[in-house]
């Protein structure tokens, strides 16, 4: 198992690596070109948008991949029903989209398109669960990377012609559209069905193992996305695009790292043997280690790094650098609460685990809030306290549901 990872491991590297420096380039000539306000509403919307998606897509691309790996019975009849509930689930949304937005205080238009682009996101990894389960990450990798390197040398040309930021999340919206149609051609002909109407047991089937798979699915999201959300609701203006942009290049090093642990999700759910999970365990730990180096490194050569973000994104984004280093210490603790939702997801202790992350969503809440109101370099304080609450709190779910 261990050697599989290692092998899949490069493929997802490469894959992820593309993604990073792809995502980089994007907010950095969106930051430069539209301004520190603009790109703000982006993030922030964006993080919104990504709440509320992980919430009705149900994960059930992580449903069906753990469905295939087992060799269910109803393996061909799972692609088209998970695409019929997500979309149907998608359309229920948009109904109460606006007053969230409102209460969030977001732009309506922007986080509904990003929530389309989200939906299609999800079809897409619905259709590369064939491959995954499989543990064939190399066909689902190409796809990923070629699908990333079109969305970021259309979007420079975007840009640079001079199109709205709307425009732009439109066209993003339009290449996960059409890859998500690549990756279900993908699949063989004769592993699918095309059908729904008499299909019920495996719509309730996917819908029962979907609203528990997506409690540790939003729960990961809410480690990835809440800090932003929250600072849109104390921030706003520049400041809340320099600090969104901190948190970004947090969230894309952070994404980076984790994309290496998920693949270890279809063998874990394989798993029986409590030995077996102990020691795969115990080898991640060098994992969480190994991560403190990446905001040492980047400690070093902060001045540096201060000069490269004013030189990419201009004088408007100065304390860009001085944010950054400080809350990169936050990645290794991220690291630790993914591990710790990965192994909860396999072993299914999802609902122990959602019920603390929410309850430390809500403390990061009252966190931000509180040093919001102290006001002594509040928004870097909350985001490290936020996510030391949230790592203490995955690591004790887990000893208590795993023992």
């Amino acid at each position: 198992m261990i050697k599989n990872w290692k092998k899949n491991t490069f493929y997802i590297s490469i894959m992820q690596l593309t993604l990073l420096i792809v995502n980089f380039f994007l907010i950095t000539i969106i930051s430069r070109e539209y301004g520190a306000e603009i790109y703000g509403e982006y993030a922030s919307s964006k993080s919104l948008s990504v709440l509320i998606g992980t919430a009705i897509v149900m994960s059930l691309a992580l449903v069906v991949t753990k469905a295939l790996a087992k060799n269910s019975e109803d393996s061909k009849l799972l692609f088209v029903n998970s695409y019929y509930i997500i979309i149907r689930n998608f359309f229920i949304t948009l109904l109460i989209l606006f007053p969230v937005t409102l209460l969030f205080q977001r732009d309506f238009s922007m986080t509904a398109l990003f929530l389309m682009g989200f939906v299609f996101n999800e079809l897409i990894h619905v259709a590369l669960a064939f491959f995954q389960s499989r543990g064939d990450f190399v066909t689902s990798s190409k796809q990923i990377f070629a699908r990333t390197l079109l969305y970021g040398i259309g979007a420079w040309i975007i840009v640079l012609q001079g199109f709205s930021i709307i425009f732009l999340i439109v066209f993003q919206v339009f290449i996960l559209f059409l890859f998500f149609i690549i990756a279900h051609v993908s699949i063989p002909k004769n592993e699918k069905i095309f059908k729904t109407t008499s299909t019920p047991n495996v719509k309730t089937n996917l819908q029962k193992s979907g609203k528990k798979m997506v409690l540790t699915t939003f729960s990961s999201a809410l480690i990835s996305e809440l800090d932003i959300v929250l600072l849109g609701l104390f921030y706003s203006g520049s400041v809340l695009g320099v600090l969104a942009w901190s948190r970004r290049i947090l969230e894309i090093i952070f994404q980076l790292l984790a994309a290496s642990l998920d693949i270890l999700f279809p063998e874990l759910s394989k798993a029986n043997e409590k030995s077996e999970v102990n020691s795969i365990r115990s080898k991640l730990l060098k994992v969480f280690l190994a991560s403190f180096l990446i905001p040492i490194i980047y400690f070093i050569f902060k001045d540096f790094g201060n000069t490269i973000f004013i030189s990419l994104l201009g004088e408007e984004f100065d304390m860009v650098s001085e944010y950054t280093y400080q809350i990169l210490f936050c990645i290794p603790l991220m690291v630790w609460s993914r591990i710790n939702i990965i192994f909860s997801r396999a072993l299914n202790f999802e609902i122990n685990l959602t019920k603390t992350i929410i309850f430390g969503a809500a403390l990061s809440y009252v966190t931000y809030f509180v040093m919001h109101t102290i006001g002594n370099n509040p928004a870097v304080l909350s985001i490290i306290i936020s996510q030391v609450l949230i790592a203490g709190l995955t690591t004790y779910s887990f000893r208590r549901s795993y023992g």
